[in-house]
């Protein structure tokens, strides 16, 4: 038998964000789909742009507050975080502006978000759970869950879940 990785404990006050997760992996999960049914790049970039304006812009944003509040603004894992937002938001505008509008760039899209999410899962997550003040992380996620709504992914048509017609 395998060695099972074993689940991460969450700590309550990231739980919200890590909820958020499965939306952006189900996310990438749609693009993949969109590409292999030949779905219309248009549509793709449609939902793309509700995507980021819906859930993704503002689940970033909520990510690098929470960080601001409790590490230390030299902690390398802070800047990580930053410049892979960034990448993600130049190449979620790439698309939004229709240049250069080719499936290659839902691919790196897809895989870097992919890639991203699975990092602050895996490593991140449990770094700051480690490394900030307890009482530092509970009082930010107080002051999360006031702010943050539970954003759901209602985009139609779920081209995902349409082939392409020859």
């Amino acid at each position: 038998m395998k060695n099972a990785i074993a689940p991460q404990k969450r700590d309550k006050s990231l739980v919200p964000l890590s909820r958020e997760h499965h939306f952006g992996l189900l996310f990438c999960w749609k693009i993949r789909q969109g590409l292999k049914n030949g779905t219309d790049l248009e549509l793709m970039r449609t939902y793309v742009r509700y995507f980021w304006e819906t859930i993704l812009k503002e689940h970033c944003e909520e990510e690098e507050w929470i960080l601001k509040r409790v590490l230390k603004s030299d902690d390398t894992v802070r800047a990580r975080l930053a410049e892979e937002h960034r990448l993600l938001q130049t190449i979620v505008d790439l698309i939004k502006s229709g240049s250069p509008m080719n499936k290659e760039l839902f691919k790196v899209l897809e895989r870097d978000l992919n890639d991203h999410i699975r990092w602050e899962e895996r490593e991140l997550f449990p770094y700051v759970q480690l490394m900030a003040n307890p009482d530092e992380l509970e009082l930010t996620g107080k002051l999360l869950s006031h702010k943050h709504d539970p954003r759901l992914d209602t985009f139609t048509p779920e081209f995902w879940n349409v082939k392409a017609r020859a």
